[in-house]
Parts: C-alpha cells; structure tokens; sequence
C-alpha cells in the first residue's frame, strides 16, 4: 500500500542530501582557493616552493588562533628570504571568524536557491503520484519556511529535510476521532448518511462498517436509499442477510429521504444503536441530485456525513471531495481500494481540499477488511 511513493521519497531523500553536499563542496574548493591567492599576493610569494610552505605555516597559525590560549610570545617563520612575525593581537581578535569557518566544515545553512533546486524534484514526485497542486504548494511554503537559512548539521541533512517533511504533513493532515468513541457518548439512534459518485464502493463500504459496529457490539439497521440504481436494493439486500441486520426498503423510484426517515423511526422504536443510510451515487456536477441529498440529509438529520471515494482516483477524488463538502458538507470520509493504491497521494490531497479527517481506509474486499485510518502510521509508513 502506498509502495511507489514511499520508494520515491527515499530517493529523493538521498538525492537532496547529494545535490547541496555537492554544492557545498565547490563553495568550500572556491573559497580554499581564493584565501590562498590573497595569502600569497598579501606576502608577494613567487614561487610553487614558498607558495606550499607559507599554506603549511597559515593553516599552523589557524590550529594555533583555535586554541583556548594563545602564546604571548610570537611565533616567527621564514619563507625564502622573508621573515614573517604574525600580528598574534589580531589573530585574537579574527579568532570568532576563523572559528566560524571551522563549524562550517560542520553545518550548513539551506540557501533559497538550493531549496529550490530539491524542491522541484519534490514537486514533480508529489504531482506524479496523486498530490493535488494545491497540496503541493502548501508543502513547500511550509518546508521552505522551516529550511530555508537554517542551520543544519552536515551528517544530519537528510534526517532533518525528513523530519521537516513529517512535520508539514502532520499539519496537514488530521487523525480522526474513532468514529466508535463518538457513538457511544452520543444519543440513540445515532445515524450516518454516506454519499459519493457511481462505482466508489460505497454499498460495500456501509456494509463493512456495519459488521464493524456488530463486532463492537452495536445494533444496526439499515437504509437502502438507492432507490435509483439497477440492482442496488438487492446488493444491500444481501449484505444485510450475511451480515444479520435489519433492512429497511421500498421500491424502485421511492423517494430516499422517505426510506432514511422510515429507517430513522424503526429504531427509534426498537432501541436500535446506529443508522447506516446508503444513497444514490451522484455526479458532483449535478445540481439537482446534490439538491435531492440536501433533502436527505435536512430529513433524517445525521450524526456523521460520510464521503466516499477511490483512494486511486486521485485528483478526480479531489474535485468529488471539495463540491459535496461544500455543497453538503461532509464530517468525514472513506478511501476505499487503498490496498491497491501504490501512490498514495488522495490522502494528502482530499484532506487539505477538505480540511476533514478520513475515517476509515478500505482495504480488499471482505467485511473485515476496513482500517482505521491513522495519521502517524500513514506518515511512518511513507518517509520511515
């Protein structure tokens, strides 16, 4: 699950951490060679001989200037023919500067140019595997105000890029109260309206969710609120038999705000726990069939409102995931078939278009096969 992107990051990782030691090496080679050409026009040396001897003596008086004491006596050498008497007062007084240059051997601060040279491989990475643009951009202002111009240690670059990246995601997505927990402080019934586009999973998904509340000790009805799609009351039909459930449905055509309010008042009157009412799949670009799911949900005024889409739709989910929640609203949402998804990506994307937590992660085909989604492990699992 999420493979290929956990792979692309570790790569990219290691890359960044190439690309500015890379950099950092031609700027040190440059300035190396620059102090020793001031070395030699300051002392008017001439020849390779003296050349390599006055940078033996220089690199002595640096080890010397380092030191906690520096002797009062002065130190003398001689090159050639010139004698040389080090001003050591002054020494002193340049000793923060050359002790500046000896951390830098150490540490390194990210310039605006190199971020942006790691970054747009980020970028395309995140971009290929599912990650909304505007996902993406908030990635890097985030990062880049965390890493730009700071401080960082040479041998822990790539731990501290990884860790700023955790960060960034930590804020962008959120872990979700376990929707169990809500449902047992709250009054009964306690009803849940799903919705989303043709082919998600959906059906699929309320059954699953189902035989999680059984398990977790909860009595269930259901609401076949497909009274639109060829077959639909059917396949609920069956879950519900396998599942042991009561099923409350009427014919083809009906209106569904009628079946949720029936499914509502059933357990209300038989001290039923949970509601689960299945809708229509609906186009996010139809006006009129968003405004029949407002009517469901003014009726049979849920709890939780639930989206539900393919976690390997990717920015067609976005899209889906930003109209139903505003035309809507949504508390939450399933990501069905992330056990096929080896990019990843509708995670990230769908929770910051949304601002909302994902509940659960569909993953196969059994009823069992429905995880909790969980924020840490999601990110563990990506950067390590």
């Amino acid at each position: 699950m999420f493979g290929k992107l956990r792979d692309k990051l570790k790569g990219w990782f290691k890359s960044s951490k190439e690309k500015i030691e890379e950099k950092i090496e031609v700027v040190e080679a440059e300035e190396e060679i620059e102090e020793k050409i001031e070395e030699v026009e300051e002392k008017g040396l001439e020849t390779e001989e003296a050349r390599e001897i006055e940078a033996e003596k220089a690199d002595e008086i640096i080890e010397e200037a380092k030191k906690e004491e520096i002797p009062e006596a002065p130190v003398k050498f001689e090159v050639g023919k010139q004698k040389f008497e080090p001003d050591l007062e002054q020494i002193k007084e340049e000793r923060p500067s050359l002790l500046s240059k000896v951390k830098s051997r150490f540490t390194h601060k990210i310039s605006e140019e190199e971020f942006n040279e790691i970054f747009d491989d980020l970028e395309m990475l995140l971009l290929e595997n599912n990650v909304a643009l505007e996902a993406v951009d908030e990635i890097r202002k985030s990062l880049g105000e965390n890493l730009i111009g700071r401080e960082i240690k040479r041998d822990k670059l790539e731990e501290e890029i990884k860790n700023e990246l955790k960060k960034t995601l930590n804020e962008i997505l959120i872990e979700p109260d376990n929707p169990l927990d809500i449902i047992k402080i709250s009054e009964k019934p306690f009803k849940i309206l799903f919705f989303g586009i043709n082919g998600t999973g959906k059906t699929t998904s309320i059954a699953k969710v189902a035989n999680f509340l059984k398990k977790a000790g909860f009595s269930v009805v259901l609401a076949a609120g497909d009274t639109f799609r060829a077959a639909s009351i059917e396949q609920i039909s069956e879950h519900a038999e396998k599942l042991g459930v009561k099923l409350i449905k009427q014919d083809y055509g009906t209106d569904p705000a009628a079946v949720g309010f029936d499914a509502v008042k059933y357990a209300e009157k038989h001290k039923i726990d949970v509601v689960l009412i299945d809708t229509a799949g609906r186009m996010h670009t139809k006006s009129n069939l968003l405004s029949e799911m407002e009517k469901i949900a003014r009726v049979t005024k849920p709890n939780l409102k639930i989206f539900v889409a393919e976690s390997i739709a990717g920015n067609d989910a976005v899209e889906q995931a930003k109209t139903f929640h505003n035309e809507i609203g949504m508390d939450g949402m399933i990501l069905t078939k992330a056990d096929i998804d080896e990019k990843g990506g509708t995670v990230i994307s769908v929770s910051h278009a949304t601002g909302k937590p994902i509940f659960y992660l569909g993953v196969g085909q059994g009823y069992d096969d429905l995880e909790l989604f969980n924020k840490q492990k999601f990110i563990d699992g990506l950067l390590g």
